[in-house]
């Protein structure tokens, strides 16, 4: 785990630049949310959209929103694959992102569209102790307004 200035990132995840963490499943689907940095900057999480199931997004594309009282923010694919499962409680329960980011609070899960393609994206992530340390250090200096 990364901690800095109270901001936790689980150094096994991998992150985006936009705030998202993409874990690997077990059965080779990855499982999306915010990081703890962005929840704590959205504040009380109001509201969230996604795409259905069985809709295929393109990493860097919209896949959904999340809506705060201070913002919305568009939600963009960190993989490209085809949505096979989204968060219901979510709708009835947003505050769980601000509760368990990593937790009950995860997004959806992709199926990638393929092995390779999911190696090649992963790879322009921050993952592994030092870069989450960096990429933490680099969000924080940008989006945290002191």
């Amino acid at each position: 785990m990364v901690e800095i200035e109270g901001y936790n990132l689980p150094d096994e995840l991998y992150y985006t630049d936009r705030n998202l963490w993409v874990k690997l499943e077990p059965d080779g689907t990855v499982r999306v949310g915010f990081n703890d940095l962005a929840q704590k900057l959205a504040g009380k999480i109001t509201g969230v959209r996604f795409f259905p199931v069985g809709k295929k997004v393109k990493k860097d594309k919209i896949f959904g929103s999340v809506e705060s009282a201070k913002w919305v923010e568009r939600l963009k694919a960190p993989v490209s694959g085809t949505i096979i499962e989204v968060n219901e409680e979510l709708k009835r329960n947003p505050s769980l992102i601000n509760k368990d980011p990593y937790g009950t609070g995860w997004f959806v899960r992709i199926k990638p569209e393929s092995q390779e393609q999911l190696e090649v994206e992963l790879s322009n992530l921050a993952h592994g102790k030092e870069a989450v340390e960096k990429f933490l250090k680099e969000q924080i200096k940008k989006l945290v307004k002191k």
